[in-house]
């Protein structure tokens, strides 16, 4: 963990949002003195807690990008996905790709001369390729 933070890149990305979350609270602190010195208006107050909200948002991305870098998270599946890619899990490679190769799609058209020369000249490449 300690490894991953400190690494070149990671290292470039502290520096960058801590840059900008000096530059963000250093430029709210002016928006927010210029509305209350005597040629300023309401809407400097409200640029002043503009740039306050920029730097939240900035420190909130910075630590979720370090929870996500510390815990990877697996990605969410559909209830229906979730059943069928434990089943393809739990099968080798070589029998998934086996049964995907061997069941056509439903939308093909047996009737289709063309389709069927083509599909004939991948098998034929794809035979010759694992010679």
């Amino acid at each position: 963990m300690r490894r991953v933070l400190f690494s070149p890149g990671w290292l470039l990305r502290h520096a960058l949002a801590l840059s900008l979350v000096v530059f963000f609270v250093y430029m709210g602190r002016w928006q927010w003195t210029k509305g209350e010195s005597s040629h300023g208006t309401l809407q400097n107050l409200f640029y002043g807690i503009e740039w306050w909200i920029f730097t939240a948002f900035v420190l909130y991305l910075w630590g979720k990008m370090i929870i996500e870098e510390i815990r990877p998270t697996a990605p969410k599946l559909a209830d229906g996905d979730s059943e069928a890619a434990a089943e393809v899990a739990e099968q080798p490679t070589s029998v998934v790709l086996a049964s995907l190769a061997a069941s056509p799609p439903d939308d093909e058209d047996p009737d289709d001369a063309e389709l069927a020369e083509y599909n004939r000249y991948l098998a034929a490449l794809r035979e010759r390729d694992r010679v």
